[in-house]
């Protein structure tokens, strides 16, 4: 145990020393106070409102209404209070219209039912035709009510009702834990991918400098091996804590001028956290000591990623997996995926956050995940050990698995 505390130690202290972990740190801390800080001196109360109340801003309509079937505005005023009608007496002078900018868009009233939206420039967010749409049907049904015999307050109470609904979940409200979920799954997607790589690389490195040869003398392999995974699972977990700490304070400086809109992101609950916390350090630890184990079979640090990307190309299958099962959570794929080692870390957690899951369910997965991680740590140690005093060609997995065989 002292022999693995001092290369932990010296493992941690030698990775947090280094430029570019300090570097990134710098930089993961400034993307979320800045990230949060800059837009919220841009807000103000007209941010906050509803999509409808953009339509607020004076807007200049052109209407050719050849046929008078828009017989007044005041359909379009209901939707549009500051907007400015102008009416034409050609199709050619609606356009015109559009084109030189004095109008924002143009209308072209084919008959009762349809009519021709023209903007000089179109843009995939601009929702005033629909909004349009939703007025001219209520106006026409207005008026075949009225033709119909009902006078003009009973037409518009009866076109005007809507049905109104509330939408209450009695389990876990997914639609609203989709996001962070998304960011919490994308966060140790990136931390195992380039972490782990960290760990082969600095593996191979010194391999190829010799520097093995002392260390493989001198101290216990698996210690290394632990020494160097769970220094690496300390300085990732301390940089991941520094980013959600930097955006948890500054955003509660700035929620009011948020308008609490980036709440359903930030304010995670304690058993999701928890549990991403718990899976995310076992799922790091799990991977890490593979990829520790894929370095030591080259010699060169130029040969680590054809090395691993055997377990790279498994991690990227892994997320697209649980990307799938998140859009529906009560696959069975996502069910299965939520207790395999290799999936469990992103899988599980993503599951509580969208779906009630039984605390049995959760417990099992983790228990399943530790004593994986505990074999694959005790294989990885084994490989590690053989491997780190061979030097030459790569040295191929199948051969790695029958050193942990014969060793079992």
């Amino acid at each position: 145990m002292k022999q693995f505390l001092i290369i932990f130690k010296f493992e941690f202290l030698q990775l947090i020393k280094t430029k570019a972990y300090k570097i990134t740190t710098i930089i993961f801390c400034l993307v979320a106070i800045f990230g949060l800080l800059i837009p919220s001196f841009f807000m103000n109360d007209d941010s906050k409102t509803s999509t409808a109340g953009s339509f607020e801003d004076k807007i200049v309509f052109a209407i050719y209404d050849k046929d008078d079937v828009l017989q007044n505005d005041d359909a379009l005023k209901t939707y549009f209070p500051k907007a400015e009608i102008k009416r034409v007496d050609s199709e050619a002078a609606m356009k015109d219209l559009v084109k030189s900018e004095k109008a924002d868009a143009g209308l072209l009233m084919e008959n009762e039912l349809k009519f021709k939206y023209y903007v000089f420039n179109s843009d995939m967010m601009d929702l005033k035709p629909t909004i349009i749409s939703e007025a001219l049907t209520l106006n026409y049904r207005t008026n075949k009510m009225t033709e119909l015999g009902m006078d003009e307050k009973q037409a518009l109470k009866i076109s005007g009702t809507s049905v109104l609904y509330e939408s209450e979940a009695l389990g876990n409200d997914g639609a609203q834990n989709f996001a962070y979920t998304m960011i919490l799954v994308v966060a140790i997607y990136m931390v195992v991918i380039m972490y782990g790589q960290i760990i082969a690389t600095n593996v191979a490195s010194e391999k190829g400098n010799r520097t093995m040869e002392l260390l493989a003398t001198s101290a216990n392999p698996t210690s290394l091996i632990f020494g160097k995974v769970l220094s690496g699972c300390l300085a990732a977990t301390l940089q991941i804590g520094l980013f959600i700490g930097c955006a948890e304070i500054t955003y509660s400086f700035v929620r009011d001028a948020y308008g609490g809109m980036l709440d359903m992101i930030l304010n995670i609950p304690a058993d999701v956290l928890g549990t991403f916390a718990a899976f995310g350090i076992f799922g790091f630890i799990f991977y890490a000591f593979i990829f520790g184990a894929l370095g030591a079979l080259v010699s060169k640090s130029e040969d680590v990623n054809s090395s691993a990307t055997p377990i790279t190309l498994i991690f990227v299958a892994v997320y697209i997996i649980v990307y799938m099962g998140i859009m529906d959570p009560s696959s069975p794929l996502f069910t299965i995926a939520s207790f395999v080692p290799f999936s469990s870390p992103m899988a599980m957690f993503a599951r509580m956050a969208l779906v009630e899951v039984p605390l049995f369910e959760v417990l099992l997965s983790l228990a399943i995940l530790i004593v994986s991680t505990i074999l694959v740590g005790l294989g990885a140690s084994k490989i590690y050990r053989r491997a780190t005093l061979m030097y030459g060609n790569q040295i191929k997995l199948r051969h790695a698995f029958k050193w942990i065989k014969k060793e079992s």
